[in-house]
């Protein structure tokens, strides 16, 4: 029987911050900090799946992504839970989010909890270099 290759998820900040710089350096054409995930046809994007010709990630998409989270981004609204700057729970309704085991958050929320960030910083909230300078940090690069 033949061996399959398995690259565990992430799981300290650094090490997800670092999967997301390889990711980003592999697939740089699916790099875009415009997009939260922007995904053809409106097809999820499940975890381990390399994302389809035309896919768009924002950081905070790939570290979703990369620590095991379903990428959605559909026509229809679906109620998701974010944080807000505070740290409080909140729903809302977005067409864009990350769904694992029938839970539904934001992808920012997914994002700042895989990379150790506070509920008030930001990092998707910029452009490409300035994240992919913080990634880096994270990551110890």
């Amino acid at each position: 029987m033949p061996e399959t290759e398995f690259t565990p998820k992430p799981q300290t900040p650094a090490n997800v911050a670092s999967a997301v710089l390889d990711a980003i350096e592999a697939q740089p054409d699916a790099f875009n900090m415009n997009h939260w995930a922007r995904l053809p046809e409106g097809l999820p994007l499940a975890p381990m799946e390399a994302p389809k010709c035309g896919s768009q990630l924002c950081a905070a998409g790939w570290a979703a992504h990369l620590t095991g989270w379903t990428l959605v981004s559909g026509e229809e609204e679906a109620e998701v839970t974010g944080v807000d700057d505070y740290g409080n729970e909140y729903e809302t309704l977005a067409n864009v989010y990350a769904e694992r085991g029938g839970e539904r958050r934001t992808i920012g929320d997914v994002a700042a909890k895989a990379l150790g960030l506070e509920p008030n910083e930001r990092l998707w909230y910029t452009d490409a270099p300035t994240a992919l300078k913080w990634l880096g940090e994270i990551a110890g690069r």
